[in-house]
């Protein structure tokens, strides 16, 4: 009685296997590659809305410092890590470009999908039409001879928000930015088992610098330069929560290499990056030396 059980058990797993198994048979398969540092706060909303889109994959490389939070300790992750979801590849670099770790994943990983992805924690792809899913978007003629498509920002305003809260960055940024010079720059899908020495590792973690045919989210021809311009929105486009509030936006560069040298830069270059993409107002103002004044002097 008790085998019997078992037996059936067995072959219902069995049975289960063999339909996923057949359910993706011939079903274009995609990766993310995204680079992890101090981000637990967004991870849970990037997982569900890339497991929604239909991707198969996430590899996220884990930055983190000794004594940093741990992504380990969300139970998204551990999920994701037990049904084969995601995978956690521990990965120290001090560059300042430590995005170039997206070489790495590319060359490990390549043979295994049909197309990569490589978009940050703060990034979510925005397809047209919009119920449309990664496999639908690719698998359109449009891309036939791309090897790499070109997927221009759109830079989205602080919503005169001050502080993190919890609930997807959709939700709580929806105001686009006046700031569109950097729309110009683009993130990139590419395309499976291409040899991946044709890659030059230029330390952009836009374009890689290659051989092989670009695109653009059109599907028009075009170079391996970092930017694209003017921005090809049509079909799709990259939704950059580039500074989120204010705290945010001093949390996010504090854990890596500021963008000048000296303190006086750092506070020019700051406020003045901070407020081209956001408005101006007096309760931002007082909240951004406060936090300069701890922090940097």
């Amino acid at each position: 009685m008790i085998i019997s059980f078992f037996i059936i058990r067995l072959s219902k797993q069995i049975y289960k296997k063999y339909q996923l198994i057949k359910s993706n048979k011939g079903k274009t398969k995609v990766a993310m590659c995204a680079v992890v540092k101090q981000e637990n706060k967004y991870l849970k909303y990037y997982i569900d809305f890339y497991k929604k889109l239909g991707y198969d994959h996430i590899y996220f490389y884990d930055n983190n410092e000794p004594g940093d939070e741990s992504i380990d300790d969300l139970q998204i992750v551990k999920d994701g890590i037990n049904n084969g979801f995601i995978t956690k590849i521990k990965y120290k670099n001090d560059n300042q470009f430590y995005q170039i770790v997206y070489y790495d994943c590319y060359e490990k990983y390549n043979k295994e999908y049909d197309w990569i992805s490589f978009f940050d924690i703060d990034e979510y792809l925005m397809l047209v039409p919009k119920n449309t899913t990664i496999q639908q978007f690719l698998d359109n003629p449009r891309y036939k001879n791309c090897d790499t498509i070109k997927i221009n920002w759109r830079l989205f305003t602080d919503n005169d928000q001050l502080d993190w809260e919890d609930k997807p960055l959709i939700e709580r940024f929806p105001i686009e930015s006046d700031f569109t010079n950097e729309n110009k720059h683009v993130k990139s899908i590419i395309r499976g088992k291409i040899y991946y020495k044709n890659f030059r590792r230029n330390n952009n973690a836009h374009s890689i610098y290659n051989n092989i045919k670009a695109c653009s989210a059109s599907g028009k021809k075009t170079n391996w330069a970092y930017y694209l311009w003017p921005p090809d929105l049509k079909y799709a486009s990259l939704n950059h929560y580039v500074t989120k509030s204010i705290r945010e936006f001093y949390y996010k560069k504090k854990k890596k290499k500021m963008d000048a040298d000296s303190t006086d830069d750092k506070k020019k270059y700051l406020f003045k990056y901070f407020f081209s993409v956001n408005k101006k107002s007096k309760v931002k103002v007082l909240i951004f030396n406060q936090i300069y004044h701890t922090n940097y002097k």
